[in-house]
């Protein structure tokens, strides 16, 4: 990913030149717009941008086009879970509210097809 900030403005930070990487960037319209420009793809059980970025381009280093293209800014929550980390994070987030605990949890979230998440909400 080093490469992407390269074209960064440099700045003084405390006495010293250093690339802004607080700038926010984004695609113009006519490249958002042009479904010609992107290749679907679904990302399999446990696979990282990086794999994507090696498969598309290449190379690692275009990890950051699979994050810029499909408006990614924090990757530690943006990129999709694994299924155990996703049930943990159903576990951890419903618990309360569903009276369960363990993967009964899990079930509780499941749809009557077993497939989808059902949304819980709390009206305030």
């Amino acid at each position: 990913m080093t490469k992407y900030f390269e074209e960064f403005p440099l700045i003084n930070y405390e006495g010293k030149l250093v690339r802004d990487i607080t700038r926010r960037t984004n695609f113009t319209k006519e490249v958002s717009n042009n479904p010609l420009l992107y290749m679907p793809y679904t990302v399999k059980e446990g696979e990282r941008p990086e794999d994507i970025a090696e498969f598309y381009y290449g190379s690692t280093d275009f990890t950051w086009v699979v994050y810029f293209s499909n408006h990614i800014i924090d990757p530690y929550h943006d990129w999709p879970k694994s299924e155990a980390d996703f049930n943990n994070y159903l576990k951890e987030k419903y618990g309360e509210q569903s009276g369960l605990v363990g993967d009964d949890i899990v079930d509780w979230a499941r749809d009557d097809n077993d497939e989808n998440i059902l949304y819980y909400y709390k009206e305030v």
